[in-house]
């Protein structure tokens, strides 16, 4: 999950301006939901706790990002 697949990818590199810039922004958001499902399976399911605290981390700091990327989406009021 939140893997870019190759067509992603290119659509991205023929991308300009305010469009590359929200494909760009979208597309990471996707990849940080990605983390973030990862990293709550680890939590759910993983025996050390050393990893299940970074991933905690990870989950926390991947959706600090997914909300700063979100508001850069969001036209000013």
């Amino acid at each position: 999950a939140g893997m870019m697949s190759d067509a992603d990818m290119a659509r991205l590199a023929n991308a300009t301006g305010t469009d590359f810039d929200s494909m760009w922004l979208e597309m990471m958001i996707q990849h940080h939901k990605g983390a973030i499902s990862m990293a709550r399976d680890e939590v759910a399911s993983g025996k050390d706790t050393a990893t299940k605290a970074m991933a905690v981390s990870i989950v926390r700091g991947q959706q600090a990002e997914i909300d700063t990327m979100t508001s850069l989406m969001t036209p000013a009021r």
